[in-house]
């Protein structure tokens, strides 16, 4: 049987006009990234993000699910239900999409001994998670050592940027505080942590407003916020609590 010949492969289709793609992780024998295994053992969720950020993760696909892995918890997604192997994401407590990765073959073989772990840069399936409508990823689930990305840290390793938590990125409170000078109610205000993405935006405002005075100011100050691209993709959540000054 032939196997093609010099101008063509064993189907027939010329070689010509194609290239080869090299294999981008040459040397990859499975294991964990040693710094990004040591982040996770630490649990410091701004080191673990910023260890994974370079690293190879493994996405897992699997054939197309049946109802029986369906009903535990994976689902295909969007767009791949009629391909012989799927992408596979996690439906989290509050019904959302997470897109589960993993360090090495290991951790994806302790999850699903069925799921075939395709390798890709850390920013490519962060890519895939927001292209998905994943706003989280999960790193290892299952595992003593499992983290949660929320969706800012996320979308921070796919546009190939550091991630800080919104209380300690500069620019995000830079950018709070040009919004508030455009409120002159505003006398004074800070930013404080609201859980792992969360902001809380303490406003000082003058003493002597009326109740529908600080409704109408907190409500301008909402809008601001809520409309503002930065502040959108940099936090989970952010909200108001008001001080006299």
């Amino acid at each position: 049987m032939a196997h093609g010949s010099g101008t063509g492969d064993s189907a027939g289709v010329p070689w010509a006009g194609r290239a080869l793609t090299a294999q981008p992780f040459p040397g990859d024998d499975g294991t964990a990234d040693p710094a990004l295994a040591a982040a996770l053992a630490d649990g410091d969720l701004t080191a673990i993000t910023r260890a994974w950020a370079p690293t190879r993760a493994l996405v897992p696909i699997v054939a197309v699910l049946g109802e029986e892995d369906e009903d535990a918890g994976l689902v295909a997604a969007q767009g791949d239900k009629s391909a012989d192997m799927a992408l596979v994401t996690l439906v989290g407590a509050d019904q959302a999409k997470v897109l589960p990765v993993f360090t090495g073959v290991a951790a994806l073989q302790t999850w699903n001994l069925k799921a075939r772990p395709v390798p890709v840069e850390a920013a490519r399936a962060a890519q895939a998670a927001v292209v998905e409508e994943c706003p989280r990823i999960v790193i290892d689930p299952g595992s003593p050592v499992s983290v949660e990305l929320p969706r800012p840290a996320v979308w921070a390793v796919a546009q190939g940027r550091d991630w800080l938590p919104p209380a300690s990125d500069p620019d995000l409170l830079a950018g709070i505080a040009a919004l508030l000078r455009a409120v002159p109610e505003v006398k004074a205000h800070r930013c404080e942590p609201d859980g792992a993405a969360g902001l809380v935006v303490v406003l000082g405002l003058p003493p002597g407003l009326d109740r529908e005075q600080v409704r109408a100011t907190t409500t301008r100050v909402g809008e601001l916020l809520l409309t503002d691209q930065v502040v959108t993709e940099r936090t989970d959540s952010v909200r108001l609590a008001v001080r006299s000054v």
